[in-house]
């Protein structure tokens, strides 16, 4: 059928739409209406090419309503509009060629017949008003049953003018053009009806459009939507931000004022409960989205996290990591669940759940990523031995983020002089900011120093940035500090405690020694290092190897620090620093402690007398050595993972070491042996190696995450289809579980103590909402609506 009659087609089937009952009609209409839905919805398939086809209504009796959606839809006339079925008369006679237009050759007239129906399935002829209306004399009986039509195609054209003469067919024909006629001027009851109803259903969606806006507005900004009394006609001052903005938007917008002036106070869809009925639904889309590209994708990582959040509960939070069609890797949020208790099998039976509810298959999970609490970790009873039970290709991976933090926290924890540091930072923060008197003196010695300046940070062992941010702060703000406390401690401030003023004195005498200057310099420098990586192993786009050469690029940076050059380095910036408040610019010996000396032994001691040897070896070489040694320990597995991988490396693509590449990548084609063929991966390797060579020689050298795109970009994923799966499980594999951290961070904004008694399913669908709003704001609203008006029966037409 031409395209401009299945235009038409679809704007007159009336009956087709899953349409509520009306609530403006009296309960009789209702019944009429839903009646003929049923009827034309059951016998009339709109998905067909040709849905008014004769034959496909062979035993089936027409009703009024049947009959009149048939005549909207029109005959069934293949090419009608383009001229394909015309009957022609040549000079030898008379003759059918399948075409709609009888032309005469001697005088050059042709006239369409509206009335002829041809059936593309049953290869026959049939008068569409006879077959409306049924005429049951001989004559018309072959021209109106679905079961005969007329084959003889030969004498078709004395066949035609027989029956259009015939008195069954001019009186049907006179029936059909009446109807048609009432229908094409909207006489009909049934028409104006729909006409009306869809006028409704039209207002109401433009209002529900314009209700889901709105929650989408304040779901992606985390912002609360109910208030104290929700009632919209009630005079109280805090009704919740969803209703203040409906009635603010209602002053500038006449299809929401009309909607709120007209509608019964049970039909104005501002309630709580269709609050979370619309979230639910704009969720679900979101949700939907995400889930067909993992699909697509084939294989995916699962990120897992659990914390406690204000209302004491245990939230689990749910992630995926998956490379998607274009080559991308990409990290989503899925939901927060409850958890019970905080033990592995629990957290198994909540993944499991969710893999069914998602309809995921479990054994396409090819890593895990969590942090290293025995829950999680153990290699016995923990959460990655039961994933791998399931699905033994799932390679967990300790979030390296987390590791990293670790090491961090373990060389702080070194040696007493580290410790003493870090406690006097703490110290200083907790004096100057718990009093208002003492915290005005600090920002009056602050406005003196040149430039932005930071405040004080405190200290926090799970905010990975915390201890940069106190270094860094007290760092700049070092000689405000030393004033301050000066002033404080000569009693400036009017009734001041002697408690304070003697905390004042111990923490100056502190920071004037030497040794909290030097430590200072040394750990900005640490710090600054550390922080770099910390920020580049959050990133979800990061792949293994890469981030892999980050943490062996920062372990040579902190390892290359332990030399006399760089002590003297750092000494001599800790003595410019403590000359701006004329502070001491020399450690101070202590006391040697000399061991007892027992009879009969070796009581030969090493005393070193020099105070700057002693801080060097007891502290400085101590802190970095810690600092190394732990990050070597803690990366191994992380380590071992990624030499599996190296091969993938394009960098590790030359000719000389082809062989024993090929070596390496058919061990890991033996590890994902169920994934990729081993007898086909070593073609595969040798020849994209000769393509990437002939890259390499005429553009720039392909980086690591380029490869898959590079594939994709230039159709070889057909030529190299198990090197292709490969590289989709490496990108696959995790790095961090930040995805997870962050998804707590957002939940301290939506559930507040405030809305401390929020359920979990409406937690979990803002959630989603404010995590992923970048998608969420690609949402269709219309099947947002038709998933709400499917959900329960509505009091609206929708």
């Amino acid at each position: 059928m031409p395209e401009d009659s299945k235009n038409k087609q679809a704007d007159l089937i009336p009956f087709n739409d899953n349409i509520p009952q009306m609530d403006s009609c009296s309960s009789q209409t209702n019944k009429l209406i839903e009646l003929a839905q049923d009827d034309v919805c059951t016998l009339i398939d709109r998905c067909h090419d040709y849905p008014s086809d004769p034959y496909l209504f062979i035993d089936i009796v027409l009703t009024p309503q049947i009959i009149r959606t048939l005549i909207e839809i029109g005959p069934c006339q293949p090419g009608f509009n383009n001229n394909d079925y015309v009957f022609e008369e040549n000079e030898s006679g008379k003759k059918f060629s399948s075409k709609w237009y009888y032309k005469d050759v001697k005088s050059g007239m042709s006239c369409k017949r509206n009335w002829l129906v041809y059936s593309p399935k049953a290869n026959k002829m049939f008068c569409f008003p006879c077959f409306l209306f049924r005429s049951v004399s001989q004559h018309s009986y072959q021209w109106s049953k679905p079961n005969k039509g007329v084959t003889n195609f030969r004498k078709g054209y004395e066949k035609i003018i027989k029956h259009e003469k015939s008195k069954d067919h001019r009186e049907a024909e006179n029936e059909y053009l009446i109807l048609k006629s009432r229908i094409s001027k909207d006489i009909t009851i049934q028409h104006n009806l729909i006409k009306v109803q869809k006028s409704q259903i039209e207002f109401n969606r433009s209002v529900l459009k314009r209700l889901i806006d709105l929650s989408l507005f304040l779901s992606t900004n985390g912002l609360p939507f109910r208030g104290h009394r929700e009632d919209i006609n009630q005079d109280t001052q805090n009704k919740g931000l969803f209703i203040e903005i409906v009635k603010l938007v209602s002053k500038y917008d006449a299809v929401l004022a009309k909607h709120l002036a007209e509608s019964n106070q049970n039909e104005i869809y501002l309630s709580p409960k269709i609050q979370n009925d619309i979230l639910k639904c704009m969720a679900d889309e979101t949700l939907h989205t995400i889930l067909i590209d993992v699909k697509q994708a084939k294989y995916f990582t699962i990120i897992v996290d659990s914390t406690i959040d204000i209302g004491r509960i245990d939230q689990f939070s749910f992630s995926l990591r998956f490379v998607d069609q274009q080559g991308d890797i990409r990290e989503h949020f899925l939901c927060f669940e409850e958890l019970p208790n905080a033990t592995a099998n629990d957290y198994f039976v909540i993944i499991k759940k969710l893999m069914e509810e998602y309809k995921l298959d479990i054994s396409l999970c090819r890593g895990q990523a969590y942090d290293g609490a025995n829950t999680m970790s153990g290699r016995f009873s923990g959460l990655q031995s039961k994933i791998k039970d399931v699905s033994p290709l799932a390679l967990y991976i300790h979030c390296c983020a987390h590791n990293l933090n670790l090491v961090l926290i373990d060389s702080i924890r070194s040696c007493v002089n580290a410790i003493s540091f870090f406690g006097i930072l703490e110290a200083l923060y907790t004096f100057i900011t718990n009093s208002l008197p003492r915290l005005k003196i600090f920002e009056e010695e602050q406005k003196k120093i040149d430039g932005l300046v930071p405040t004080l940070k405190q200290l926090s062992e799970t905010r990975w940035a915390s201890h940069k941010r106190a270094v860094d702060s007290v760092y700049i703000n070092l000689p405000a500090i030393v004033t301050s406390l000066k002033r404080i401690s000569d009693g400036e401030l009017p009734n001041i405690k002697l408690k304070s003023i003697s905390e004042a004195q111990g923490l100056l005498i502190q920071i004037m020694n030497f040794k909290f200057s030097f430590l200072l310099v040394l750990w900005k420098n640490i710090l600054g290092k550390v922080n770099i990586l910390s920020n580049y192993l959050q990133n979800s786009k990061i792949d293994l190897i890469t981030a892999h050469d980050m943490v062996s690029t920062c372990f040579l940076d902190i390892s290359s620090l332990r030399n006399e050059e760089h002590f003297l380095k750092i000494k001599y910036n800790a003595t410019e620093l403590c000359g701006q408040f004329r502070g001491n610019n020399n450690f101070e010996q202590g006391r040697i402690r000399t061991k007892k000396k027992i009879h009969g032994k070796n009581n030969l001691e090493n005393i070193i007398e020099s105070a700057d040897e002693n801080f060097k070896c007891n502290t400085y070489f101590v802190i970095l050595d810690s600092f190394t040694n732990t990050l070597k320990h803690r990366f191994e597995d992380f380590s071992n993972i990624v030499q599996k991988f190296e091969v993938l490396n394009p960098k590790k693509m030359s000719k000389e070491n082809i062989d024993e590449n090929i070596i390496s990548i058919q061990n890991l084609s033996k590890f994902y042996n169920v994934d990729v063929d081993e007898v086909d991966i070593e073609v595969e390797y040798r020849s994209f190696c000769l393509v990437y060579h002939q890259v390499h020689n005429e553009i720039e050298p392909l980086k690591l995450n380029e490869v898959l795109k590079f594939m994709i970009s230039r159709d070889m994923v057909s030529s190299y289809p198990n090197l292709y799966t490969l590289y989709k499980i490496f990108y696959t594999l995790p790095v961090s579980s930040a995805t997870a951290e962050r998804s707590f961070s957002r939940l301290k904004l939506l559930k507040t103590y405030l809305r401390s008694t929020m359920t979990e399913d409406r937690l979990s669908n803002l959630a989603i909402l404010s995590i992923e709003s970048n998608l969420a704001q690609t949402i269709n609203f219309n099947k947002v609506i038709s998933t709400f008006a499917s959900m329960k029966k509505r009091r609206k037409l929708l």
